[in-house]
């Protein structure tokens, strides 16, 4: 009778320094593997592992749970460090120059803001220059790549400032002037927004769904007797919420519709704009965005909890 032996899955921390061994000895003595916690939005804390090549002093995160979560699903620990090692090799392009200069001068053209939550990221906010707003806390970073792959951006921390000797309000004038114009906002009514997303996925047989059967399929939706509804972001769709900030954008488009408006905080990415002419009711939808971000929205990617109103006669964003 042959004995079946059910092989046993090595623990997170056993398998993290299985792979960066193996990833050494593929390596060679030419490069330096460090493997350090970054604490990401909403206070996740991931594994990092940053393969260094000698002489060169930054190189880009790579997290390691997938990695992890993938070999559990079954893929083998010696197939997760060639993925890792070609990750790195195809990837020769650094993050930033080798001429990059880190003082504020050569920086201050490309430092950014973003919203998070305030209360979500207590330990994150301690680290780091911010400026409450709301409920959330207004973060900056310095946008240093910009490709067909993504962005690469450094966090802006609390020693970046006492190394440049500058002020939180002259961090947070380049953030005012350069956000807007390096992520330029967009809003696009909710069916537009969700043909943009079905048109360009593939359906069974590999082939597109026609503006044509879009157009049926929303007049038989839910949506088809819906208010209106807008998505706010920008262009690149990274961080959008942070288009909340932006000199009298969310006035000028109340005006255009004349009508105050619901903010809801779909996730950092973007916000959903509701004209409240439709009389929709608030501690409804305060509601819905609490169900959402509890099963839909990743929880990193949570902005808040709250529905913001904007009062047209005021100007102003309440929460």
């Amino acid at each position: 009778m042959i004995q079946v032996v059910k092989e046993e899955k090595i623990a997170y921390h056993s398998f993290i320094n299985m792979v960066c061994a193996m990833l050494e000895d593929r390596f060679g003595k030419g490069y330096e593997l460090r493997l350090h916690k970054v604490t990401k939005n909403n206070s996740l804390e991931l594994d990092s592992l940053v393969v260094l090549k000698k002489g060169v002093s930054y190189a880009p995160n790579i997290y390691l749970l997938s990695y992890y979560e993938s070999y559990l699903e079954g893929t083998e620990v010696t197939d997760i460090v060639d993925r890792l090692y070609n990750l790195y090799i195809s990837n020769t392009k650094p993050v930033l120059d080798k001429d990059f200069n880190y003082a504020f001068d050569e920086m201050k053209d490309n430092i950014t803001y973003r919203l998070i939550s305030f209360d979500r990221n207590e330990k994150l906010l301690s680290q780091i220059p911010h400026v409450k707003y709301l409920d959330l806390a207004i973060t900056f970073h310095c946008l240093v790549n910009e490709d067909e792959d993504g962005i690469g951006t450094i966090r802006i921390s609390n020693e970046h400032l006492i190394s440049w000797n500058i002020s939180l309000e002259q961090l947070q004038e380049a953030a005012n002037i350069n956000t807007c114009i390096l992520f330029p906002a967009t809003i696009k009514s909710m069916e537009d927004t969700i043909k943009g997303i079905v048109l360009d996925t593939p359906i069974k047989g590999g082939e597109n769904i026609s503006d044509d059967d879009f157009d049926l399929l929303m007049h038989h939706s839910f949506y088809s007797d819906s208010p209106p509804m807008y998505v706010l972001t920008n262009k690149q769709g990274i961080n959008g919420a942070s288009c909340l900030l932006y000199d009298d954008l969310i006035g000028e488009f109340a005006n255009k519709i004349q009508s105050d408006l619901y903010i809801l905080p779909s996730s950092i990415h973007e916000l959903i704009l509701i004209p409240t002419q439709n009389n929709r009711n608030r501690s409804g939808l305060e509601e819905m965005v609490v169900e959402v971000n509890l099963t839909q929205v990743a929880p990193e990617e949570v902005l808040s909890d709250n529905v913001y109103y904007f009062n047209r006669k005021q100007n102003a964003i309440i929460l």
